[in-house]
């Protein structure tokens, strides 16, 4: 690996600079001296306090049981300024008050001067919630995480003081309404600071030199091919698959950091954001463009399946390296692309925080301001998350009658929350499957409604209801589940010893091994391989090509020791060859084109199968259901919605909805032909 693109740096965190290796740039923390202002700006300032109607006079101290004193504007902040010291001294810190009405890369005081304030805005995780660590802040105690506590030692400095934003501090975290004011303007916050530090905790043995490869792999793999194998990486100058600096590269983009919801905001917000663990820094945009690379040319997929002990548990949540990545594009489009609430939710599923209330609010700050405006904010113990989540969705579907908002929203639901209505998506919860029908664009690969959809403008979808936890819409039940199979939470495909190592394919090959024929002119075999892949290829964007049948067909009768392992299975040319003259054999899957055909498909069918079941239907379709699906819940293609969905009565009330479905046969329309008559859709 190359020596020469990267720099680290030898001096503490608590000198005055870090030097980002990669760039001349500079990296400060925030001081108490006032910036250099143009002419402008202290005009700009000049205006803002002339439009008050008194210029701002100092509050009244706060009283001596209060480190808080109130925020009286709704622009108003607080800043903490860390005073100086070194090693193990007591931390010491002054709150301080001032005002964000000016977009600007700073604050104004409002403690008497209008002086402008810059400050640093901090990153982090606060780690377990137990606060044992302390804070000295105007003459009273504030007690903190032992996260928080490790992060201001590194950030102190021992010769001048240091103004920092921390929710943690700046923000009453015991007053539900100071948080609610507070949390609309964390937008303005981060826009305003001077920078942004990203603490990801301590440094570890190996953090260094992860940080290294990543600055090295920003470079080297930047105009690189997809699809990179590691007997490639000789050739690329990387590290040897087998180096140690893989696992630091793992462990680092494995830290608690990159898994909450909140950093979102934090980082699209953030105009100058910078990445610090322990004593070594790097750039947002080293970080995110190195990730970047590792995604595109398939290295990080790579490492995680190395590391997983070989599994190859296809991510229902993104990879370490395309979560960086996606948050990236959303921090580059942020301008000039409008993000609604629910496909930012949709977005950051698998993202973590301590009140699920906050898998809303924490997505305020950067979605469009209709959904921004409409959204109630209140910490109060008689708002339950439950009825935010389902006003949420209410309010979502009846706002939005076109666009297949109605089949977006469905389709995020597969947990069975008995606290919630069985229409309202859980956001408490990651997803257990890889969504066959949710597309945040207009592409899908589905048409289950056929001609049955609304005229953007003229029929709303839903039909009005009373009840809040009552859904009414129009649809057709067009069939019912007669058999399932087990769950398969693992369905990965192996080329090494299939016989033995093959058991999910097993299993669904043994669940259809009765099936003689199939509804229309399908085989079962066609049906089956079809089913695995649920019609798509790897991309979820277009039809599964030829290619993937033979390779499951070659996988399956080596899997099953049976030729042919169902009715109607073909074999390609490639295959009916003799040994040694062009035959495909499992072999041949694991060279560089066969192969990567081969990994398409085991993605495909893990983005399928994985935490689902197979089912057959009265008419003889054969489908993947939810895992939480019986026999007896009906198959119903609704108005609008590209996918089916399973239904199951409840007694004469309505329907709980079980999940998304994909019944082969029925995907583009043929269920809906010629409907007779539309049934009136009540789900509960």
């Amino acid at each position: 690996m190359s020596t020469n693109n990267t720099h680290f740096f030898e001096q503490s965190l608590r000198s005055e600079y870090w030097i980002n290796f990669d760039v001349d740039k500079k990296f400060s923390l925030a001081g108490i001296d006032e910036p250099d202002l143009n002419s402008n700006e202290k005009d700009r300032i000049r205006k803002w306090v002339s439009t008050k109607a008194t210029k701002p006079t100092a509050p009244a101290l706060a009283e001596p049981s209060s480190l808080y004193r109130p925020i009286l504007d709704s622009f108003e902040i607080r800043v903490l300024e860390i005073l100086p010291g070194r090693g193990v001294d007591k931390l010491h810190g002054r709150l301080r008050h001032c005002s964000l009405e000016l977009e600007a890369r700073h604050a104004l005081s409002v403690d008497g001067s209008a002086a402008p304030i810059l400050y640093t805005a901090l990153s982090y995780t606060w780690g377990e919630n137990v606060f044992n660590e302390t804070i000295e802040c105007d003459n009273h105690v504030k007690n903190i995480t032992k996260s928080l506590e490790v992060a201001l030692r590194a950030f102190r400095q021992e010769d001048r003081s240091v103004v920092m934003w921390i929710d943690q501090i700046c923000i009453n975290q015991d007053d539900h309404k100071e948080k609610e004011q507070q949390i609309p303007l964390m937008s303005r916050i981060y826009q305003n600071a001077m920078n942004t530090v990203i603490w990801l905790g301590e440094s570890s043995s190996d953090s260094a030199s992860a940080i290294k490869l990543l600055e090295d792999v920003r470079i080297l793999l930047q105009f690189t091919e997809k699809n990179i194998g590691p007997e490639e990486f000789e050739r690329l100058t990387l590290p040897s698959p087998d180096a140690e600096v893989w696992r630091a590269l793992w462990d680092f983009l494995s830290r608690p950091w990159f898994t909450r919801l909140w950093i979102i905001q934090e980082v699209i917000l953030s105009f100058d954001a910078w990445v610090i663990c322990g004593n070594d820094v790097t750039t947002w945009d080293v970080l995110s463009l190195a990730c970047l690379n590792l995604w595109t040319c398939g290295i990080s997929r790579w490492l995680g399946e190395k590391l997983n002990s070989g599994s190859h548990t296809i991510d229902i949540q993104r990879d370490l390296c395309e979560s960086v990545q996606h948050l990236s594009s959303m921090k580059s489009s942020y301008h000039s692309v409008t993000m609604s609430l629910f496909d930012l939710l949709v977005g950051s599923r698998e993202a973590k925080c301590y009140d699920n209330r906050d898998k809303v609010y924490g997505l305020l700050g950067v979605c469009d301001n209709r959904d921004r405006s409409a959204t109630k904010l209140s910490y109060a113990d008689d708002f339950p998350v439950t009825h935010l989540y389902r006003d949420l969705t209410a309010r979502h579907l009846w706002s939005n009658p076109s666009s297949l908002r109605l089949g977006v929203i469905l389709t995020c639901v597969d947990h069975e929350s008995l606290d919630l209505p069985s229409w309202v998506p859980d956001w408490r919860f990651p997803r257990r499957t890889h969504s066959l029908g949710h597309s945040t664009t207009t592409t899908t690969a589905y048409r289950a409604c056929g001609n049955l959809t609304i005229e953007a403008g003229r029929v709303h979808p839903l039909l009005e209801s009373q009840a809040k936890d009552e859904l009414r819409m129009r649809g057709i039940s067009v069939d019912t589940i007669t058999t399932v199979s087990i769950v398969f939470t693992d369905p990965d495909l192996n080329l090494d010893e299939p016989g033995t190592s093959n058991k999910a394919l097993t299993e669904m090959h043994s669940f259809v091994s009765g099936l003689q024929e199939y509804p229309g002119h399908e085989t079962v075999f066609s049906a089956f391989w079809q089913t695995l892949v649920a019609g798509k290829d790897a991309t979820e964007m277009a039809k599964a090509p030829a290619a993937y049948e033979e390779i499951v067909s070659l996988l399956l009768d080596a899997s099953t020791g049976q030729s042919p392992s169902l009715p109607g299975q073909t074999y390609s040319a490639r295959q009916r060859r003799p040994a040694g003259k062009g035959k495909l054999e499992l072999a041949n899957l694991k060279t560089r084109t066969a192969g990567k055909t081969f990994q398409d498909v085991r993605t495909a069918v893990m983005h399928a199968v994985q935490n689902r079941r197979l089912g057959l239907t009265a008419k003889g379709y054969l489908g993947l259901l939810p895992e939480t699906s019986r026999v007896g819940d009906e198959v119903h293609v609704l108005y609008d919605c590209h996918v089916p969905y399973l239904l199951r009565k409840v007694g004469g009330r309505g329907h709980r909805l079980v999940g998304e479905c994909y019944v082969h046969g029925i995907m583009q329309g043929e269920a809906v032909l010629n409907p007779q008559s539309m049934d009136e859709v009540v789900m509960i």
